[in-house]
């Protein structure tokens, strides 16, 4: 049998930017196919037109804390990406670390080590770096912190090896006054910008960054409150949340306009609103959308509370804990995927991890063609 002409290189390409990078596991295997195939899949002027033609990169799993004998971060690889994904984290499963937040293709997380000075790890989950960033010693403690790229004009699709930011928010010891300090790892050094009177319980929940500004979860008494943290003006300022909010659990979210948004369950629906201007001028909240969750959810106990316990930031999708598993919501199209097993998901929410897992990131990992 005569062997089949060979595709021209253009259309090769065109049908391999078309593979779908929540499945990386095609990516990978495509680039075992010969060794053309692997040069082409792992070249920069191929990765980068890759990138831009998917835009968000996809879930690749989350962090979570737990205890077990002490507190301890755990990567779990999302269910959606099937048990054949060539993804699997590097270890990072050593007590007395916890799990702040990720963004960016990065992951922060605390140190709760005895007998050590308080820091903060810079963790790539792809490639196993690790950068560790001392927490300022000032006499306060930190309450809770953020990540996010520093390069200048990044789309953010490949931010592995860049700059970064780390903005912590703090507290003195008699926890009237808070604070906001920023590392720059092109600098090595901390900023302390400003500080806001707030007798609160700041959350140990991950940030929004929409625009300009970082969102921080917090309780004054019983009560739910936001703090914003503006990354220009590097001030600090309170936002209320909705009245039925207040004394009920919900999150900061991305609002279907890329601005500041704040999603919450109540007697089993899904409650979306918007932080807008409204007609004089003074920002407001805006109800958006409501979702049925137990209508879309396979839950088996009705009496079982849903739980928000995620999102990921700009493409609207949400993570709801029940009795049967933790599911990604996204209410826009309705859509509804099971990402993680049933577990507690009691301790600060989970932090989703995305990034594009290309086969340059997967080197040393792969058996030559």
């Amino acid at each position: 049998m005569a062997r089949p002409p060979d595709l021209i290189d253009d259309a090769t390409t065109e049908i391999l930017l078309r593979l779908p990078p929540d499945d990386p596991a095609c990516l990978v295997r495509a680039s075992l196919v010969c060794k053309a195939w692997r040069e082409l899949l792992s070249g920069p002027a191929f990765l980068r037109r890759y990138r831009a033609f998917h835009g968000a990169p996809p879930l690749l799993g989350f962090l979570r804390n737990i205890y077990d004998e002490g507190p301890r971060a755990r990567f779990v690889v999302a269910a959606a990406t099937g048990s054949a994904s060539p993804f699997s984290a590097p270890a990072f499963d050593r007590p007395n670390w916890w799990v702040v937040e990720c963004r960016h293709g990065r992951a922060l997380l605390q140190s709760f080590e005895q007998h050590e000075p308080r820091r903060l790890v810079v963790w790539d989950p792809i490639t196993g770096d690790q950068q560790h960033v001392p927490v300022p010693d000032y006499p306060y403690f930190c309450r809770t912190a953020a990540v996010l790229c520093a390069a200048d004009g990044c789309g953010h699709l490949d931010c592995h090896g860049g700059p970064f930011l780390v903005v912590v928010i703090g507290a003195y010891d008699d926890g009237d006054l808070s604070w906001a300090s920023v590392y720059s790892s092109e600098t090595g050094a901390w900023t302390t910008s400003s500080s806001i009177r707030l007798d609160a319980y700041i959350e140990e929940r991950p940030s929004l960054l929409a625009g300009d500004a970082l969102y921080f979860s917090i309780l004054q008494g019983n009560r739910s409150r936001i703090l914003k943290y503006d990354l220009v003006g590097r001030g600090l300022q309170l936002i209320n949340v909705p009245d039925m909010y207040e004394e009920t659990d919900s999150i900061v979210v991305t609002s279907e306009d890329g601005g500041l948004g704040l999603a919450g369950v109540k007697d089993g629906n899904l409650h979306l609103w918007t932080w807008q201007a409204g007609p004089q001028g003074v920002a407001e909240w805006v109800q958006g959308r409501m979702v049925k969750l137990r209508m879309l959810l396979p839950v088996i106990d009705p009496l079982v509370s849903l739980d928000v316990i995620g999102f990921i930031e700009g493409k609207g999708t949400i993570f709801i804990s029940s009795d049967v598993g933790v599911f990604a919501v996204m209410p826009k199209s309705g859509q509804v995927k099971k990402v993680g097993e049933r577990g507690s998901y009691t301790y600060c929410t989970i932090a989703p991890y995305v990034s594009f897992y290309t086969p340059d990131l997967a080197k040393g990992r792969l058996l030559p063609p």
